[in-house]
This record gives structure tokens, sequence and C-alpha cells, in this order.
């Protein structure tokens, strides 16, 4: 056994330090994974509640677009800050349907070879159409608690809203 002087001095683990091996007095690394783990799913309960205060704020962004399309563009912008949100969160929560959803709006915001701090769309009425098909597949599946993949007609609207968006 080397002598305190003989340690490698780079070496971070010194014998007079305590090594955690789990078991620390706030009950170590299985104790945090536990507490994160209940937090999540504290959170996991909420989640659809938000998102549906989340959505509602999309809906409200895709209608100042179509009211006024001169000024359409910065109401897009928001409506994909949420639909990114959501694309995060969805999965996290227990609802990758709706992460699939979100994505295949956030890339029907950003044109091809554009960037999502910047959403350029044409303000026009087909454009608007898919956003709405989009939004109204997200409030279904929040409304109707749609957990999971979805099962094949999870799998089957996934699709079908890239093939609509032209991002299949």
């Amino acid at each position: 056994m080397a002598l305190p002087a003989e340690r490698n001095p780079l070496d971070p683990i010194s014998e007079s330090q305590p090594v955690d091996r789990g078991q620390a007095s706030s009950g170590g690394i299985a104790a945090t994974v536990k507490r994160a783990q209940d937090a999540v799913a504290e959170l996991s309960a909420d989640y659809q509640n938000w998102a549906l205060a989340d959505l509602a704020k999309a809906e409200q962004a895709l209608a100042e677009a179509r009211g006024d399309p001169a000024t359409a563009q910065p109401a897009l912008q928001r409506l994909y800050g949420v639909a990114h949100d959501m694309k995060g969160q969805g999965g996290s929560f227990g609802f990758p349907l709706v992460t699939h959803v979100a994505q295949s709006l956030c890339r029907l915001l950003v044109s091809p070879g554009g960037s999502s701090r910047h959403v350029e769309l044409p303000a026009e009425e087909a454009t608007f159409g898919l956003i709405e098909v989009h939004l109204k597949a997200l409030r279904l599946i929040l409304e109707k608690s749609v957990r999971g993949e979805g099962g094949d007609v999870g799998q089957k609207l996934v699709a079908k809203l890239q093939s609509m968006a032209g991002r299949s």
C-alpha cells in the first residue's frame, strides 16, 4: 500500500476520503435514482394538462397567422416553439406519439434547408390546413390519453401526417 506522500498527486481519491459505493447518508445512487423516477412520475401525471395548455397556445398562434397572413411569420415562429417543446417532452412522459406528430409539425414549419430560428412558410390556406391537421392529431392523442406508440393506427397516422407535409 502506498503511503500518502508516495501517491500520485493527480489521483483524486486519498485514503482519508470516503468512497461512495451507493450508500451515502442520503441513500446513495439508488435513492437518488428513485427520487428522480418519483419526480418524473409526478410530472407525468400533470403532463396532459400542460401539454393541452401548450396546444391551446399553438392553436391560438395558428388563428393569428390565419387572421393576418401579412404578419403570420411571428405567430408561426411561436407555434414552432410550442411544437418543438412538445416534441421533446412527449416521449419523456409516456406519449411518444406526441413526439412523432410534433416532430412532423416542426419539419413542416421549417422549410428544407431552413433554420428553426427562422420559420418562413407561405402564409396560405393549404399550409395552415396542414398545420391544423397536426394540431388536431395532437389534441386527439392528448384528450384520449393515447400512451405509447399508438399501435398500428398511431404509426399510420404519423406516416400520413409526414406524407401530407411532404417530409416522409
